[in-house]
């Protein structure tokens, strides 16, 4: 899995560079010089030794380089897919939700209906039914993802279709939410949604390959270079791996990817061979992707604390000895970990397990994806014990208010807790978590460093010391990333593949609230012009 051989030099010109090799850098440089897609110098431009066998120039005066930025935190081919679903995220209950959906039905007789983005958490209180799905579809199965990913809402039709009433059992880490006689509502909350997902017709890779093209286009319009992409808990997608190693091969992956395994394909990977950094210039093998518990918006998250005003801890999705015998397993394997915690109950079993000296990976850190809430008085330790945070600035935008409400000011005051993660030693790679939030990398960077939701809410910013500098953030989505997936070169350094973001302004002289219109005007990957 290697990349195509570019056999070119190319001199890149702009009026600032920064390398981003560390906080502070900031050399003399106006002029990057590429040989076969990697950096071979990098200076004034007076001063690179240019050869006459320039085949290309581009230039890019006035503008402002950066690496160019990698979503650590993406479901790539879910997301790709999900740009064609019914977007839910702005209704306002679940009548005008499933009155939506039935609006924008396709009219083809008894193929799957998919919506995604329903947030209950502006409906007052109200939970959605499948009646009122029912009442406008009744005789094709319809499938809403919630926001957070953690939970699906269906009609009786689907429900049929995958076998589901009154008589079937809860899996293990996961609730069918039912009424007064027992009866399934249509909500379906963590690994019950895969009583669903199994019934649904597959998607073919070449329509998942066309979507994953579609959406590469959009990231590389926001300077998006790189992605680690995380298989998500419920939604079966085509095999990535196969899918992105097909595009590669017909050279039409312009992205480099991480790709995560799941859980239910460890024994395979080690089977294999596979380790975590295996492949090319291309696609690379990351960790095992495990669950520990749900979501804050569902409040599954498992908490060490119940919820405000309730008995409720969250669900436990993996038993604790399970959870330590798979990390075990996958560590002698030399395949790392990468591991869903939110709650503080679960970010703490992560702690303990993954900072486990038994259970160290050599070449690739373990992760903690989300890292919502960190336990009392443990920051340290993730820093102390190599593990990266991998976390998704972007959910404070809608979360900060709901932290509150279910979490109380303690529990809120250690979440997305960015600052005291970064000065406890923690390495942060930054990412979306898309589709749960927009891919949008700039909503992120925003969010890192104003603290507030894009009405400027809570006035001066909602735990303001937690808080980031602009080239901290930056760093987040570009140095840091690089260094979780074991790179050996992070920043604009010679011998690092020629990855770029070129802006139309300075983004690490931007104001706040301006970090949320950035121009990207070019994307260079691998010393070619993605997107301009």
């Amino acid at each position: 899995m290697t990349a195509p051989p570019g056999n070119r030099t190319v001199l890149i010109l702009a009026d600032r560079i920064h390398t981003l090799t560390r906080p502070g850098s900031q050399p003399d440089a106006d002029a990057i010089l590429v040989r076969n897609g990697v950096i071979a110098a990098i200076g004034p431009r007076t001063g690179l030794d240019v050869e006459a066998t320039v085949d290309d120039t581009i230039d890019l005066r006035g503008a402002t380089l950066t690496p160019g930025l990698v979503d650590s935190h993406i479901h790539l081919t879910e997301w790709a897919l999900a740009r064609r679903d019914t977007d839910l995220g702005a209704t306002e209950s679940p009548e005008a939700a499933a009155r939506a959906v039935y609006e924008a039905a396709p009219p083809a007789h008894g193929d799957w209906i998919r919506g995604r983005g329903w947030n209950p958490h502006r409906w007052r209180a109200a939970e959605p039914r499948r009646a009122l799905i029912d009442s406008l579809i009744p005789d094709r199965p319809v499938l809403l993802q919630s926001h957070d990913m953690h939970a699906l809402w269906v009609n009786g039709e689907a429900l049929r279709r995958a076998r589901i009433d009154a008589a079937t059992p809860d899996p293990q880490g996961g609730r069918i939410v039912r009424d007064d006689n027992g009866e399934p509502t249509g909500l379906l909350l963590e690994n019950a949604a895969q009583l669903i997902t199994r019934s649904l017709p597959p998607v073919t890779p070449r329509a998942a390959a066309d979507a994953v093209a579609g959406g590469q286009a959009v990231l590389h319009a926001w300077g998006i270079t790189g992605v680690h992409t995380l298989p998500a808990i419920h939604i079966a997608e085509p095999e990535p791996l196969s899918v992105l190693e097909a595009m590669r091969s017909q050279a039409t992956l312009r992205l480099r990817v991480l790709q995560h395994i799941p859980l239910h394909q460890l024994d395979d990977a080690i089977r294999t061979g596979l380790y975590s950094g295996f492949g090319g210039d291309w696609i690379r093998v990351g960790g095992v992707k495990i669950f520990l518990d749900g979501a804050l918006g569902s409040r599954t998250a498992l908490m060490v604390d119940p919820y405000e005003g309730t008995d409720a801890r969250g669900i436990q999705v993996l038993d604790p000895g399970e959870f330590r015998y798979h990390v075990r397993r996958a560590a002698r394997a030399g395949i790392s970990s990468t591991v869903h915690a939110i709650g503080d109950a679960a970010v703490g079993l992560a702690i303990d397990v993954l900072g486990d000296p038994a259970n160290r990976v050599e070449e690739t850190p373990h992760r903690i994806e989300h890292v919502q809430c960190i336990p009392r008085g443990r920051a340290g330790d993730i820093g102390r014990a190599g593990i990266t945070a991998s976390v998704q600035p972007g959910h404070l935008i809608t979360d900060w208010r709901i932290a509150d409400r279910h979490w109380g000011p303690d529990r809120a005051g250690r979440t997305y807790a960015l600052r005291t993660l970064l000065d406890g030693g923690a390495l942060l790679a930054f990412g979306s978590d898309a589709p749960v939030e927009p891919a949008d990398p700039r909503l992120g960077l925003f969010a890192a460093v104003a603290r507030t939701d894009l009405d400027g809410q809570p006035a001066g910013a909602w735990y303001a010391d937690e808080r980031l500098s602009i080239e901290q953030a930056f760093m987040g989505y570009t140095t840091g990333p690089a260094r979780a997936s074991a790179s050996r070169f992070a920043g604009l350094v010679p011998g690092a593949y020629a990855d770029i973001a070129a802006w139309a302004s300075d983004p690490l002289t931007a104001r706040p609230e301006e970090l949320l219109t950035l121009d990207c005007i070019a994307t260079i990957v691998g010393g070619e012009i993605a997107r301009s």
